[in-house]
């Protein structure tokens, strides 16, 4: 078998020196990922992990990382992957930006202004850091995983859904549409009130509507790889 496992945070290059990231740090997918390799190693040809540059990749000989700056990294090296090799699944836990960086201005430029000094340049390499008033125009990056089954329809597909503070129902439901929109196999639906240093509440969404819950990211990377490898076995029969 072959799988593919993204994980951490993506960044969006504002210039050479500054990038606009998200707080991810990769700690599920590596946890997701270690689980994989400690109980079904034998039954892996191959682990591509795509990892954002702040998080760490297991260190492992069935381990192929494959470091991501931002979407369109992803985009490409995902795409590319699952062009290139027949992948039995997915597990899309990278949390993917969702706005890309389009240009880069300033209040003055944006009214029409033009200062006697002619201000400073706010585009270049590195974008000066005499600005008083820098604004930078997002657009909307491309839904990743929404790609995925349209690049490899046979790959099973584990999507992630991270909110913050809302009801139980409210979170459930939102996971459960993201893996209609998406077709997912299943969903880890979480919430950020539900996280921390000793304690990780996670529901892993199936397709007929049950759950698995989880309090922790041992038990979550646990489960998902269960699931995953049980589906991907029953499949392959």
């Amino acid at each position: 078998m072959k799988i593919v496992i993204t994980a951490g945070g993506t960044s969006e290059k504002i210039d050479d020196v500054r990038t606009i990231t998200n707080s991810s740090t990769g700690r599920l997918g590596y946890a997701v990922g270690t689980a994989f390799l400690q109980q079904y190693a034998d039954e892996l040809e191959a682990v591509y992990y795509l990892h954002g540059t702040r998080a760490r990749h297991p260190e492992h000989e069935k381990v192929i990382p494959v470091e991501i700056g931002g979407v369109a990294d992803l985009q490409r090296e995902l795409g590319r992957i699952l062009a290139e090799e027949k992948i039995d699944a997915v597990v899309h836990a990278m949390a993917v930006s969702d706005y890309t960086v389009k240009e880069v201005t300033t209040l003055e430029k944006l009214r029409g202004e033009d200062p006697e000094d002619g201000g400073a340049d706010p585009s270049g390499n590195k974008i000066s850091s005499d600005i008083e008033d820098l604004i930078i125009h997002m657009k909307r990056s491309p839904k990743v995983i929404g790609n995925i089954k349209k690049w490899s329809p046979d790959s099973l597909l584990v999507g992630f859904k991270l909110l913050s503070g809302v009801p139980h129902e409210e979170l459930i439901a939102v996971g459960t549409r993201l893996m209609e929109k998406n077709d997912c196999d299943f969903v880890l639906a979480n919430d950020l009130q539900e996280i921390g240093a000793d304690f990780h509440k996670g529901y892993l969404i199936h397709k007929d509507g049950s759950c698995d819950t989880m309090e922790t990211n041992e038990e979550i990377a646990d489960r998902i790889a269960q699931r995953v490898m049980t589906a991907c076995r029953e499949r392959s029969k």
